[in-house]
């Protein structure tokens, strides 16, 4: 059971996955408490709240535990109401907003293998899939560059969940890997991180 009033993150704002969720909750207004552990160095700890050992997980002052970024969305959501939920409900909105989740999330996880590639021993080590994840990386984020052609904000006239966890993402590669997304090929990619980070919820749950 949890006692705090407020839920708590579990997890670092390095990984992309919490800091969206993160970010988020700010966004909201939702108090929360942080329980700052890595999938990596507290790995026992992280099992006891999930027992495959990911972040984040959200526990509800109720003790009930939400594992998976997007899961947890989808309650803030809910708890945010209709008019201020940042995925659509329904129809082509929703549709949109899920398939640019998807190129992101996706372009994120490559980018996080191809982090833990490279970590490898250099005997085990695997040049042509390093180089095939960082190539797919790369893909992912100009094919997020060119859905913004013509737009400001991806689905709509202002911040959704699309907007914020492609700019953390953004954010996340280029901070583990300097140059690899290059600013003169993604400048509309480029506008909305800026316009993400400048956000206050953005600026108070920088990555740690």
């Amino acid at each position: 059971m949890n006692s705090a009033r407020n839920p708590i993150l579990i997890g670092r704002l390095l990984s992309p996955f919490v800091r969206r969720v993160a970010v988020t909750l700010a966004y909201f207004g939702i108090a929360f408490e942080r329980r700052i552990l890595s999938a990596v160095d507290h790995i026992s700890e992280v099992e006891r709240t999930n027992p495959i050992g990911r972040v984040p997980a959200l526990i509800l002052p109720d003790g009930e535990t939400l594992i998976d970024s997007a899961a947890i969305l989808d309650y803030l959501d809910g708890l945010a109401g209709a008019d201020r939920a940042l995925v659509p409900a329904t129809g082509p909105s929703r549709r949109r907003a899920l398939y640019l989740l998807a190129l992101s999330c996706g372009a994120i996880e490559r980018a996080m293998l191809a982090n833990a590639e490279r970590r490898r021993p250099q005997a085990l080590q695997m040049p042509e899939r390093l180089e095939r994840l960082l190539r797919q990386t790369r893909q992912g984020f100009e094919a997020l560059d060119r859905e913004l052609a013509g737009r400001d904000w991806y689905i709509a006239d202002h911040v959704m969940q699309p907007d914020i966890t492609t700019a953390v993402g953004v954010t996340f590669v280029r901070h583990i890997f300097p140059g690899l997304i290059d600013h003169n090929v993604v400048p509309r990619l480029d506008a909305v991180t800026a316009r993400c980070e400048a956000l206050p919820a953005f600026r108070s749950m920088q990555i740690d």
